[in-house]
């Protein structure tokens, strides 16, 4: 729960656990590995977890609840749903008549109580409860939830096997594959799942989850039942059910007790039948700010003198799926202020933005990258954000627009910051046009973070050291300007990351500032190796770098930087 430093210290003080200098060091310590100061007091072993929740309960006149001494029922963590439970941090372990006992975090927080009272129908008695305490209950709407997601699948498919219907559309109609259907999108979402894979086998059909940019594998049906599991997809996405050759797109919404979302579909033939991937876009979800996505303050720093210029272009650039649209966003939510005119042109929009114009592209009625672009500069601009540049004509009427006074944001698929450049010039865009528009391009991936439920430290390897020396020098970044971390963390593995030592992704950049020197290299058409010796030299960190950098605090692994920089 949200609490001062001084009332922090105040109270370990008057328990006589701490004294001042100790607090300062511990405060000193948080600063730098950007950590809670509650959790570098717990791990530096000056109080124990459940002593200073007790602490703080009793000074803040609020009762401690130790949800460890007590068995949860089921029937009680059906009042709210999981994923509401996990965004609020939330546990409803008892009742009494018309009250509703929740364990919280911040029993304090007036507006987490007022949506529960209303989600609920009930009123609510506040319990602190510890941040581990809710995060080990957390797991059994999990468990309970996998249980119930696979009696409701299991249920469905022997009605669909009773119903034995013929008619493919019928039976994509028929409630039982409605809800086996809506049952995988509700597990998806709450496992926080970016897409959804029904895959044809020889004899079964598969569910895929990907989870963190990786695919799981979540339950495999009945065969029989893909046809109108498929069927029913098309329904949704207003698709030919009878169409089974040709690849078809289509979207749809689908609605939670929590949350409207949108969902991309991509249908596509196979050897065993079609394959179904559903795109989850959070439509309602908030940006992320710039700072969450894993920007460091140096770079952050320059980005943000970027966007306070009138007029540019800043690209942000890497393979699919690395968070450049996030990225974009983030940086719009930023500059929506009632003042600018702000008009997008996206495919998907993956956020609704008051204030902002958002353009969905649709090629099949000729609205294209390009198209919308070139409407938009007709309603006075001051900020265009363009989905992507991915062929001639949107770069050149992107470029003109950064030219002619407006700023300009989008995205680039290229390998690295400096490629940004020559994509742009493979796409046929005017090479003296570029250093005078072009401001910013900012490469990224992105890597699984370290789950904090399990974390552990270790000494480096002489072995791995040796590694990133070898990627250090195969970059052209000189060691002895690189701090090599000697202690590194992983995770053991948990229930709360399944088994796997992650939690959650973050960012890792490569800015590239266009300054003036940069800027006359790029005039006098520099080769690649040129821009990049020269890009160093004004301070650039690159994507490996950048990532030792968040190896080092702990936020992610060696062996993922490596996974996602390594060519």
């Amino acid at each position: 729960m949200p609490i001062s430093p001084d009332q922090l210290k105040k109270i370990l003080k008057d328990a006589e656990l701490i004294i001042d200098k100790q607090f300062l060091k511990v405060q000193g310590e948080a600063r730098r590995t950007g950590k809670k100061i509650t959790d570098v007091l717990i791990g530096e072993g000056f109080v124990s977890e459940k002593y200073l929740m007790e602490l703080l309960a009793s000074h803040f006149k609020i009762p401690f609840i130790d949800l460890k001494e007590i068995k949860i029922e089921p029937k009680y963590l059906k009042f709210l749903p999981s994923d509401v439970a996990e965004s609020k941090r939330v546990i409803v372990f008892g009742k009494d008549k018309d009250t509703l006992k929740v364990a919280m975090e911040d029993p304090q927080a007036l507006d987490t109580l007022e949506f529960l009272e209303a989600k609920t129908g009930y009123f609510i008695k506040p319990y602190l409860a510890s941040p581990s305490d809710i995060n080990n209950t957390l797991r059994l709407y999990k468990k309970a939830l996998g249980t119930e997601f696979e009696r409701v699948i299991a249920e469905n498919i022997e009605k669909s096997a009773e119903r034995a219907l013929k008619d493919v559309e019928r039976m994509a109609r028929d409630i039982p594959i409605i809800n086996i259907l809506n049952t995988v999108l509700e597990h998806a979402i709450a496992n926080n799942a970016t897409d959804v894979h029904i895959e044809a086998q020889e004899d079964k059909t598969l569910v895929r989850f990907r989870i963190e940019g990786f695919l799981r594998d979540i339950i495999t049906l009945a065969k029989e039942i893909h046809p109108a599991l498929i069927a029913r997809v098309k329904i949704l996405s207003n698709l030919r059910i009878d169409e089974h050759r040709i690849p078809q797109d289509g979207r749809f919404k689908f609605a939670t007790d929590t949350q409207r979302i949108a969902i991309r579909t991509s249908v596509i033939p196979s050897f065993y039948g079609e394959k179904v991937v559903l795109r989850l876009l959070m439509g309602a979800a908030k940006p992320f700010s710039l700072s969450d996505l894993g920007l460091l303050s140096k770079d952050l720093k320059v980005i943000q003198a970027k966007m306070a210029r009138p007029q540019g272009m800043i690209l942000a650039t890497g393979p699919t799926g690395c968070g450049k649209t996030t990225t974009l966003y983030a940086m719009i939510h930023i500059l929506n202020k009632p003042e600018v005119n702000i008009s997008t042109i996206e495919d998907p929009i993956e956020y609704d933005i008051p204030r902002v114009t958002q353009t969905q592209v649709r090629p099949s009625i000729g609205l294209t990258f390009a198209r919308g672009l070139r409407s938009f500069l007709r309603q006075a601009p001051n900020i265009i954000m363009v989905g992507e540049i991915r062929d001639k004509e949107t770069a050149e009427i992107a470029i003109h627009a950064a030219m002619t006074g407006h700023l300009v944001l989008s995205t680039l698929h290229t390998n690295d910051a400096v490629g940004t450049i020559f994509r742009l010039l493979d796409l046929g865009a005017e090479s003296f046009l570029l250093p005078s528009t072009l401001s910013l391009a900012i490469a990224q991936r992105l890597v699984r973070k370290i789950c904090l439920n399990c974390i552990e430290s270790y000494t480096m390897s002489r072995e791995m050291a040796k590694v990133i020396s070898e990627q250090l020098k195969k970059i052209g970044v000189n060691e002895s300007k690189v701090s090599i971390p000697r202690r590194a963390h992983r995770g053991k593995g948990c229930n709360k990351c399944a088994n796997t030592g992650y939690k959650g992704q973050i960012g890792i950049f490569e800015v590239l500032n266009i300054v003036p020197e940069i800027r006359n290299l790029m005039t006098g058409q520099a080769t690649r190796q040129e821009l990049y010796k020269a890009a160093l030299e004004e301070g650039m960190r690159p994507l490996f770098v950048d990532g030792l950098a968040k190896v080092e605090t702990g936020i992610t692994t060696i062996e993922e930087v490596l996974r996602v920089t390594r060519e």
